[in-house]
């Protein structure tokens, strides 16, 4: 049994990654801004496909992973951005499992702890930089929790840190989590504690190796204080109780309060500041919800494991029985898995993809726009729909996409007041030089007013419809 669960902590989130489908929202500008550095060899670090923010400047922070979007799509498709997801989260709670079991939790309670982490976390486990973010927080924690035992080994964290910082704004977390162990081993007066410290500094010089050099530090606190951001998109809000993820955020923290009280043993403020410091990111914002499981496990672990008493543990032998049947249930989620392959679905030539394997990407729309539009439109559109289409149909400009941060908050009002249909509106549309505008079907009254002042309604459906201006 205890081989069974130590595979399940791995093959449930991976097998879960695999059923599940794409978001379009931040992954294709990813892809279009990757094909456009295989192209040219250049980053994309000025915008040129929206008409309201077009000719500025865009820190494009996430370029490496852009690359890594764009080159495993030319070579796998669909489906080989679909593996590398699995292939991430196999990385990120095998990292955790392994975590869990080196700080001498046994197999099963490692395992329910990285299981835990992931029915909180799996929410946040789409196809972006972020993900990559995750598994390289859940590698960084392995080798802090191991720093004792391999203290050379965390001389791989200012490497990887380097890579991170031009993938995803998590960067900030190797430097953090090295901090907050220089905190514990300053507290358990182990040998030579300066050393973590002197590892975490060199980690956070390391993230200056970006085409954008310390300014990247500047981009990850801007873009999590910035009041554009924080108060106009849902996932940078702070987490609330009232949604699925907040929810299980919460009740995760409060489990956590309850296992501390129920001890009965003081716990160090070191170990309190690691639970606090990623308690304040996830409650900060629902998309940090994301790291507080991970990071609570491997603490939890750490407060309920004993490293000596597990080492003198022998591992019991498996009966022949119970090692036929652990093969057929890894044979079986190995079946499941190449069943959920996209390469069996229906292709639904509307998205050039398989059925069902994309949202955020209208079908219907797609395929109309595809048809209608002539390279230099300027198409006014929903804004989670922003990056399909200027990766789908890359000759037009769009209203927005999902770079949240290259938008000024006039951009933001003008664009909230022509959906409104706020004072000025109509000359808004106009200055724009909008020739399209795609609607989504929650704001159908735009269409009306559009039709109003000579627009003609040219297509529509169950996501919402398409008019085109007067004379075109």
């Amino acid at each position: 049994m205890s081989r069974l669960w130590a595979f399940l902590a791995v093959a449930l989130p991976v097998l879960a990654t695999m059923i599940g489908s794409l978001a379009t929202t931040d992954l294709t500008y990813h892809l279009r801004a990757g094909n456009e550095f295989l192209d040219s060899g250049r980053i994309t670090m000025v915008d040129t496909w929206s008409f309201t923010a077009l000719g500025t400047n865009w820190v494009n922070q996430q370029w490496g992973a852009q690359i890594l979007f764009a080159a495993i799509f030319r070579v796998g498709g669909w489906t080989g951005l679909l593996l590398f997801r699995a292939l991430l989260a196999g990385i990120t709670f095998a990292c955790i499992y392994t975590t869990c079991r080196r700080r001498g939790v046994n197999v099963r309670v490692s395992a329910l702890l990285t299981l835990t982490a992931f029915g909180v976390v799996a929410i946040a486990l789409g196809l972006r930089p972020q993900a990559i973010g995750m598994a390289l927080l859940a590698v960084t924690l392995y080798l802090v929790s191991d720093r004792r035992a391999h203290p050379e080994r965390l001389w791989a964290i200012p490497v990887l840190v380097l890579a991170w910082a031009n993938i995803h704004g998590s960067f900030f977390f190797g430097p953090l989590v090295l901090g907050l162990a220089w905190l514990e081993d300053l507290h358990d007066k182990v040998a030579r504690p300066n050393r973590t410290l002197l590892i975490a500094i060199v980690s956070a010089l390391a993230a200056c190796v970006t085409p954008f050099g310390p300014l990247v530090w500047v981009y990850a606190a801007g873009l999590s204080t910035n009041p554009e951001v924080t108060e106009r998109i849902a996932e940078w809000v702070p987490t609330s109780i009232r949604s699925e993820p907040g929810l299980l955020f919460f009740g995760s923290v409060i489990a956590v309060v309850v296992l501390i009280a129920r001890r009965g043993q003081r716990v160090s403020w070191p170990t309190l500041a690691w639970l606090g410091v990623f308690f304040l990111v996830g409650a900060y914002a629902a998309r940090g919800v994301a790291w507080w499981p991970l990071a609570a496990a491997v603490v939890v672990a750490g407060l309920i494991g004993d490293p000596a008493k597990d080492a003198e543990k022998p591992e019991p032998a498996t009966p022949p029985l119970f090692r036929r049947l652990n093969l057929v249930i890894a044979a079986g989620f190995v079946l499941a898995a190449v069943a959920f392959l996209p390469n069996w679905r229906a292709y639904d030539p509307r998205l050039d993809a398989p059925f069902e394997l994309l949202t955020w990407a209208p079908p219907g729309i797609t395929a109309e726009l595809r048809e209608l539009a002539v390279p230099g439109d300027r198409v006014f559109n929903p804004q989670e729909w922003g990056a399909w289409f200027e990766y789908e149909i890359p000759g037009i400009l769009v209203a927005m996409d999902s770079r949240i941060e290259l938008y000024p908050p006039a951009v933001w009002d003008n664009y909230d007041g022509v959906i409104a249909g706020s004072e000025g509106w109509e000359e808004r549309v106009e200055s724009w030089g909008v020739t399209i505008a795609v609607i989504a079907k929650r704001d159908e009254a735009l269409a009306d007013r559009l039709e109003a002042t000579g627009w003609r309604s040219v297509y529509s459906d169950k996501d919402g419809s398409i008019s085109v201006a007067p004379g075109r």
